[in-house]
């Protein structure tokens, strides 16, 4: 992906911006944000970062003051912030993921676009998208280059953040050599992988460790065992005294069993709302499996959110994913 002078344009005339990114908050999201802020901070710019939900435990230590990163319910007039400002948003996957950020966007001069991934365009927007990308990370560190900000250690670190924890510490399908390029100028800035790795996965509180043995618990497998699914409701919260956040990410446990190429992690979020994680392997395209019912992401990483009770979006989605994997030729 080449930038060209009408991307680099976009931010060289603006000196304020927001930069935000999707609900549930990941690493490559976060990782994107606080790099590209610190970047244009250090041009001189005036940037706010707002986003739609809390950045999650593990990924605070990131921040360089507890209000870095934002939500709308945190600030007086959350509007004001917006007027003026070039609205970055990065890896955002759909517009409706942005939650209530949305609202605010047309109260700026413009939105950016920064992502790896497919992405439906919408009249008006700009985009800096490149699928082949191993992470909206690495589409980051691209822009900061074109725009001469040295990787420092501020920025190189919630860089490789984004790219280790979106490639699955360099291990899905979209690691390429460009990645470990990357990485290794991201270790000459003084990133330091092993306390990364510590802060992001080792510090778990007691709290998801026993509500991941309760979701292991509810692991279940179609007849040929191509697929793999689990399951977390709110009494399985309520129990342990735990919050969402603390259920998030165990999609990947699906893919450890032996032959499944399709995993999913079905996930309550209120009466008839509920989330689903999904993760495949080899030449199964999960996003596009998910796209029937609107949702997206990636050929191996993809969600969706179904307007459907738990038991009635398992009992949709299973039986269209074992057809798919065992039945049809």
């Amino acid at each position: 992906m080449e930038l060209s002078d009408r991307h680099l344009d976009l931010f060289r005339s603006h000196r304020k911006f927001v930069l935000t990114t999707h609900m549930s908050s990941d690493g490559d999201g976060i990782g994107s944000q606080l790099a590209l802020a610190r970047g244009l901070r250090s041009l001189g710019c005036e940037v706010a970062l707002i986003n739609p939900t809390p950045v999650p435990a593990n990924y605070k230590f990131l921040l360089s003051r507890p209000d870095e990163i934002l939500t709308p319910n945190d600030i007086k007039n959350p509007r004001a912030k917006f007027e003026g400002a070039l609205t970055v948003v990065l890896d955002m996957g759909a517009f409706e993921r942005l939650g209530a950020v949305l609202p605010l966007t047309p109260h700026g001069e413009g939105i950016v676009v920064v992502d790896h991934h497919r992405l439906d365009k919408t009249p008006g927007v700009q985009y800096i998208v490149d699928t082949e990308a191993c992470a909206t990370g690495e589409v980051t560190a691209r822009l900061l280059d074109a725009l001469h900000i040295p990787l420092s250690l501020p920025i190189a670190e919630p860089i490789y953040v984004a790219i280790y924890t979106d490639t699955g510490g360099f291990r899905y399908p979209g690691t390429s050599p460009h990645t470990h390029l990357l990485a290794a100028r991201l270790l000459e800035a003084g990133v330091d992988p092993q306390r990364l790795y510590t802060e992001i996965f080792e510090r778990q509180p007691p709290v998801r460790l026993r509500l991941t043995g309760q979701v292991l618990s509810t692991l279940k497998l179609s007849p040929g065992g191509k697929v793999a699914w689990m399951r977390i409701d709110r009494a399985m919260l309520d129990r342990e005294g735990a919050r969402w956040e603390d259920a998030d990410d165990m999609v990947n446990f699906t893919l450890q069993v032996d032959g499944v190429v399709a995993g999913f992690y079905f996930k309550e979020l209120d009466t008839g709302m509920t989330k689903v994680s999904c993760r495949s392997r080899g030449d199964f395209a999960i996003d596009q499996f998910v796209s029937q019912w609107g949702g997206g992401g990636h050929p191996h990483a993809a969600g969706v959110r179904l307007d459907r009770r738990l038991d009635e979006a398992i009992a949709l989605v299973i039986p269209a994913a074992t057809e798919a994997l065992e039945t049809c030729p």
